[in-house]
Parts: structure tokens; C-alpha cells; sequence
């Protein structure tokens, strides 16, 4: 029971994010850009549609699996583009963006952690 709440929880956590892509899409687009990243207005979108994708499978538990595997790929990808902290010259840059990195990391580790625990699309439920 708590492992489906804590789930739900981190469902409700890509989710807003991902509606945060498109509420604040303009300013997410302006970092993405500053970050040097590859067709900004496109990745953000794309980025937003992961986000939202994998938040509802982790919420409802239907193609959650798929939805884990989308949240890993789009935060491995946005921790070597976005938040490449080897290329920053200031110290607080470096710092603020090393641990968005690990951040990201440690994310994608527990992600793959519950993949590996859910014993089927709909193991949650």
C-alpha cells in the first residue's frame, strides 16, 4: 500500500512538471536555449509529452513500465544536455548545475529500481 502511494506521489511530481513545460513554456524554452539545447521550442514540447506520459502511467498504473522507461530516457538526456555542469565557468553555475545532475541520476535510479519491482503493467493495483 505505501509503494502505491509513494508511486502516486512521484506520478503527481512528473506530471506537474510536465504541465509546467506548457504553462511556462516560454521561459523553460529560454533556459533550454541558453543551455545550447538542440531546437528548443521542440525538445521542451517533446520533454513536456514524456513527462505528462510517464506522471498518468505512474498515477492510473496503466503502461506504467513504458511510462518509467520514457521518464528515464528524458532525464538521462536532460542531465548530459541541460545540465552539463562540466562546461560552466562560474563556481555557484557548476555547483547548481552538477547537482540538477546528480539529481537526475539518482532519479533515474529509482526509476529503474521500481521497473524492476512492478510485477506487471498493472502490478500496482
Amino acid at each position: 500500500m505505501i509503494k502505491t502511494v509513494l508511486i502516486i506521489l512521484l506520478g503527481i511530481f512528473f506530471l506537474v512538471n510536465g504541465i509546467n513545460h506548457f504553462y511556462n513554456s516560454h521561459f523553460v524554452q529560454e533556459y533550454a536555449e541558453k543551455r545550447g539545447l538542440f531546437e528548443p521550442k521542440v525538445m521542451v514540447f517533446l520533454s513536456g509529452l514524456l513527462l505528462v506520459f510517464g506522471g498518468l502511467s505512474m498515477i492510473t498504473g496503466y503502461f506504467i513500465i513504458e511510462g518509467m522507461i520514457g521518464l528515464c530516457v528524458f532525464m538521462a538526456i536532460a542531465a548530459f544536455s541541460i545540465h552539463s555542469f562540466w562546461k560552466e565557468d562560474d563556481r555557484e553555475d557548476k555547483m547548481m548545475e552538477f547537482m540538477n545532475f546528480v539529481k537526475n541520476w539518482a532519479i533515474i535510479f529509482e526509476l529503474i529500481y521500481l521497473t524492476t519491482t512492478v510485477e506487471s503493467k498493472l502490478g500496482l493495483f
